[in-house]
């Protein structure tokens, strides 16, 4: 009789990862942050052009970087609300951030904050104040049925915020 000795299994990495879920989990949406220059300057071209609340302001004690949320009154919850702009101003604390390059104005070309309004008076108005204050970019003019009336124009930092009516979204 001949003995055998079977060849050891491959024993599973102590640190083996969870099985992958079927499905991501379920994701809201809560909010779009960007940097400012100028928060004050930024704060006071959200006034003048639009109804959206600040919500909360704060200066982060590490890193001195400045905060605002601003939200449609509509969304406000107990908390805070349900979707937010953060506008961000300071420089980059790169003991936290690392080699992250500060940069300015990300929504440029087609790329754009998108604000709801109620008609296309107010729409003209928008771009009324807008080619005054020489941020017109874009319109005001009906594309279609899904982009509707729209105007385009830019905040200090450069960044496209277009106005709306008879959107699908607003």
């Amino acid at each position: 009789m001949t003995d055998t000795i079977s060849p050891p299994e491959a024993a599973a990495p102590e640190s083996a990862p969870p099985p992958s879920p079927t499905s991501p989990p379920e994701s809201v949406w809560t909010h779009v942050a960007l940097p400012v220059r100028n928060l004050d300057e930024t704060l006071a071209f959200y006034a003048k052009y639009t109804t959206l609340e600040n919500i909360h302001e704060r200066t982060d004690s590490e890193t001195g970087l400045r905060s605002v949320w601003l939200a449609n009154p509509g969304d406000r919850t107990e908390q805070a609300a349900r979707f937010v702009l953060v506008l961000i101003e300071g420089k980059l604390p790169t003991q936290i951030t690392g080699d992250i390059k500060e940069e300015y104005g990300f929504l440029t070309s087609i790329s754009h904050l998108g604000i709801s309004l109620n008609s296309r008076a107010e729409v003209d108005e928008i771009a009324a104040m807008a080619a005054e204050d020489g941020i017109l970019v874009l319109g005001p003019m009906y594309r279609n049925p899904v982009v509707g009336y729209i105007c385009l124009i830019t905040d200090p930092d450069g960044n496209n915020v277009e106005f709306s009516v008879e959107q699908v979204l607003g």
